[in-house]
């Protein structure tokens, strides 16, 4: 408020009657010009900290460079209100605000050269540029300093509150000259490595302030760097934001596709878990029992039919079940095995907690792993016991699902010339875990003498 108030006045005082002609001072015309190029660096520096961007640390250094630019302005315009006032507050405010626009400006292409930096694409070879722009910075702000004591870039006539040039000025110029040099050298270097609309933006806040700096070096009292800085920087606020909102909608394009892709990933793995050999044995068994008896037929078609739905149901889940849902699931698929194998098959619980959560087809598919694996196929006899317990730790649930099938090579499965059809269930339930944090899976096989699969759930606060 108290800034829009003070341009208010200055557009009021910018205008003077003089003999019925309407003339504008030249002091207040430059006051109201930088202030609202930095109302305008304030409100652009604001919105780069608040809005959403997928480059922060690119939208982070411009808003660095507006904020330093909206404050080198204002300085500025204050010491162009109060020059050539008379009185020791005006004097003292020109003093303060004039040194503080040079000392501003000289810092200035650092935070350009920083952002300019935080724009490529590969940064590593760009920070002796950093490193140059900030010693001649250093430089700089030195002969201010020094300034204040013996007048060497400027001084401020004590009589007249006017600002004149000291003799080392022409030096203190050709710093700032060569520091913009170097940010325009850097940028053409570089230029493969920035995007076209980018290189142009950043070209114009070495370009424009370098023109006006050397025109002021021939022209004497007019303050054109400034007003080329904020034509640069609301050149490169546009840019950004234009970039911005383009790289938000290849984003969210991105992640559509990639919802798409996990959708299908999830379609594939659910029905991976419906092997055809399997629907195929349970229907034979199906057909055998008609013809011995119906009843149990029907009980295997019911068997069939919610095992067939439970898997179907987890493509379109990502949300966590209860142990018992699985378990119930586990207790259907074991039912159609056992219409096959008949007593071949031995399942024992060990059930010291069933009060926690788990991804859908984690257990299920350890065990089809355990019968698919655990029988030789030349023994018609053989027989597998398979036990499923639940151990109760400290913030998480131990799952174990042990055989004493004939196991598999552990070496081999981790290999990447592994055929990857042969053990997909412990992989899917690898997979599946993922959705939990700190959630792991631990498999032992030893050939002949059977696989234990250890899952490690971690155990959700209530």
């Amino acid at each position: 408020m108290v800034l829009l108030f003070f341009l208010f006045y200055c557009i009021i005082e910018a205008g003077v009657v003089n003999r019925g002609e309407f003339v504008v001072e030249i002091k207040y015309f430059y006051t109201d010009l930088e202030l609202l190029g930095a109302v305008f660096c304030l409100l652009a520096s604001g919105y780069l900290i608040v809005s959403r961007s997928i480059v922060k640390r690119q939208f982070r250094e411009l808003c660095y460079l507006e904020g330093l630019g909206a404050l080198m302005l204002f300085f500025d315009a204050f010491a162009w209100f109060f020059r050539g006032e008379t009185g020791t507050f005006a004097h003292g405010a020109v003093a303060l605000t004039n040194f503080m626009s040079f000392a501003l400006n000289s810092i200035l292409p650092v935070f350009f050269i920083r952002y300019s930096i935080s724009s490529l694409r590969e940064r590593n070879k760009s920070i002796k540029v950093l490193y140059a722009s900030v010693v001649i910075s250093f430089i700089q702000l030195f002969f201010l300093i020094v300034s204040l004591i013996n007048g060497f870039v400027y001084t401020i006539d004590k009589q007249t509150n006017l600002y004149q040039r000291g003799p080392g000025f022409p030096l203190f110029a050709a710093l700032s000259v060569l520091q913009l040099i170097i940010g325009i050298v850097h940028l053409i270097f570089n230029r493969r490595n920035l995007d076209g609309k980018r290189f142009f933006a950043l070209l114009s806040f070495g370009i424009l302030p370098l023109a006006s700096i050397i025109i002021q070096i021939f022209f004497y009292g007019y303050s054109l760097s400034n007003i080329a800085v904020i034509i640069s920087l609301l050149i490169m606020f546009a840019q950004a934001l234009g970039d911005n909102a383009h790289d938000m909608i290849a984003q969210e394009m991105h992640i559509r596709k990639q919802n798409d892709e996990l959708v299908e990933m999830r379609t594939k793995i659910a029905l991976s878990q419906i092997k055809p050999e399997f629907v195929y044995d349970a229907l034979n068994s199906i057909s055998d029992l008609c013809d011995r008896n119906i009843g149990e037929a029907k009980q295997m078609i019911s068997y069939l039919s919610e095992y067939l739905k439970e898997n179907i149901a987890s493509i379109d889940t990502e949300k966590l079940i209860p142990f018992e849902n699985e378990l119930r699931h586990t207790q259907v698929y074991l039912e159609i095995e056992k219409a096959r194998f008949k007593d071949r098959i031995n399942v024992e619980y060990d059930l010291e907690t069933t009060d926690f959560e788990l991804p859908p087809l984690t257990v299920q598919p350890i065990v089809e792993n355990a019968i698919r694996h655990g029988f030789d196929g030349s023994d018609e006899q053989q027989k597998i016991n398979i036990r499923i317990k639940t151990i109760k730790g400290n913030g998480y649930v131990k799952v174990q699902v042990s055989d004493d099938g004939n196991g598999f090579d552990v070496d081999k499965l981790k290999s990447s010339d592994f055929s990857y059809d042969n053990h997909i269930g412990i992989k899917n339930v690898r997979g599946r875990l993922r959705l939990m944090e700190d959630a792991e899976v631990h498999v032992k096989s030893k050939l002949g003498v059977g696989t234990t699969v250890d899952m490690i759930i971690p155990k959700r606060m209530g």
